[in-house]
This record gives C-alpha cells, structure tokens and sequence, in this order.
C-alpha cells in the first residue's frame, strides 16, 4: 500500500474512531481493530536482510548493540514503564466506579482529557496513537 494511501486511512478511521463517546462498545472496538492488526502485524514479521535462520545462534552475527549501555537504557526505560503503570493502577484502584474518575487521584487519562476530550485533539490523539502503534509493531 503507498504511504499517500495508508496516510489517508490512518486519517478516515481516526475521524470515525474519534467521534465515538468514550467507554462505550463502539469505541472499544475502535481500539481493538488497530491493536489487533498490530499484534498479528508483529507476530508475523519477516526476518531481516542477514539476519540469522531461525534455530542458529543469532549472537555471532547479530548486528544489534549490547552492552552495558543498552541494559542500562533498557532498565531506565522498564524503571519509566513501570512507574506510569503504578500510578495508573494506584489511580484505578482509587476510583468509586471504573468509568467515574477521581480529581484526587488522576489517571494519565483524566490529566489528557482537556486537551483529548473531543474535536481536534482527540482526532490528533488517535492519529498519534495508530502511528506509534504501526511503528512499534513494524520494528
């Protein structure tokens, strides 16, 4: 598919997806579509130009950088993930209802609303969030 045309579905079905009312079955399928054709799209990758055959030992040939300076960007990266996953699920648990949000105990959601609530930047939103989606899966 060009990148014209994939540009211009991206932006239809951020439209469609953007106008749905948030927590609704609408929008739940909204986000499940690209999120499963993410993950058959990364499950399903090619292997790379040189890339060693499946069931040989990639490390002789493997050109990706190791060392102690990528496990140390790795674990500031889990450290990062792992705290914005804390104050998610501390935030949830602190809710009276899983659709009502507590203003004491914001989620990253609720702190995004003004600017994701509705019309350009919640359309600007889903465009952000299918274009990382496509790039993590495509790496």
């Amino acid at each position: 598919m060009r990148r014209g045309t994939l540009a211009v579905a991206v932006a239809l079905y951020a439209a469609a997806a953007s106008s749905t009312a948030p927590l609704t079955g609408a929008a739940t399928v909204a986000v499940a579509l690209p999120a499963t054709a993410a993950l058959v799209l990364a499950t399903r990758r090619r292997p790379r130009p040189g890339a060693p055959a499946p069931g040989t030992d990639p490390r002789p040939t493997d050109p990706r950088p190791t060392g102690p300076r990528l496990r140390r960007t790795a674990a500031a990266w889990a450290l990062l993930v792992g705290l914005g996953a804390a104050w998610e699920l501390a935030a949830w648990l602190r809710q009276p209802a899983y659709d009502v949000a507590a203003p004491d105990h914001p989620t990253l959601s609720l702190l995004l609303d003004p600017v994701t609530g509705g019309g350009p930047g919640r359309f600007a939103a889903w465009c952000a969030w299918l274009y990382v989606g496509w790039r993590v899966a495509r790496r």
